[in-house]
């Protein structure tokens, strides 16, 4: 992520005015110097991606929503290759469930990577996974006691069935999950609970109001892991 993109995904995390004291302060000094932020704020503020908002005040424009692109990290894209080079015919995706901190009220440790693979490959993928990196835990489509007994905040990968016409997408190569998969899966799978509860609404409402969501790929997705009534209900709730 570009030093631009941090301080647009910081804008957007604050919901409010921001000072560029404070931006320092999240983006950290070693990352980017404060003649360099000024510059790129100033860019921005230009290109109508932020606007002044008062004497030493930025903040995202109002209702602006920016387009969701999942950016995988260099691991990632290294992981997604050498799956496609040994199963060159498997759907999959990689993704990190670290994405949904943004939208997030309460932060956790996430050290989770997620493969989904289509069913038929699922087994293959696991046992190579196991293979290729012998020292990292890798879970199989792990049980709800499994994911209390072996998640923790250690590195850890988890393979899962990639569910049939599931909306992914590709961002350098690497085959990654669209923003409606993601708020899906938040609602769906075991090994993502801390996001669940009250906690599940604040994403979602926090993602709605950052970005355009296609509801029409939503829902479909929804249906296929019969969450569609859930869903509704969480949207029917955040709008009213």
């Amino acid at each position: 992520m570009t030093i631009a993109e941090q301080i647009l995904d910081y804008a957007i995390r604050q919901r409010k005015p921001f000072r560029r004291r404070d931006l320092m302060q999240a983006l950290g000094t070693n990352n980017v110097s404060e003649a360099s932020a000024h510059v790129l704020l100033n860019r921005l503020v230009e290109q109508g991606k932020l606007v002044k908002a008062g004497y030493g005040l930025y903040s995202f424009p109002e209702k602006s929503k920016q387009p969701f692109v999942y950016k995988p990290s260099e691991e990632e894209q290294t992981l997604a290759k050498q799956i496609k080079d040994k199963f060159p015919f498997a759907d999959f995706c990689v993704w990190k469930p670290r994405v949904l901190v943004p939208y997030m009220l309460h932060v956790p440790l996430l050290r989770m990577t997620f493969i989904d693979v289509e069913r038929v490959a699922m087994e293959s993928v696991f046992h190579f996974l196991q293979g290729n990196a012998p020292a990292m835990s890798i879970l199989l489509n792990p049980t709800a006691q499994e994911c209390e007994r072996y998640i923790t905040t250690d590195e850890l990968m988890i393979v899962h069935a990639l569910v049939n016409e599931a909306p992914i997408t590709n961002v350098a190569d690497t085959p990654v999950p669209t923003l409606e998969k993601i708020l899906v899966d938040a609602a769906s799978d075991r090994e993502l609970n801390f996001a669940q509860g009250s906690e599940l609404y604040t994403i979602f409402e926090n993602a709605f109001s950052m970005h355009n969501i296609n509801t029409s790929r939503l829902f479909r997705y929804a249906a296929r892991r019969n969450r569609k009534e859930y869903i509704k209900e969480i949207i029917n709730t955040i709008e009213s």
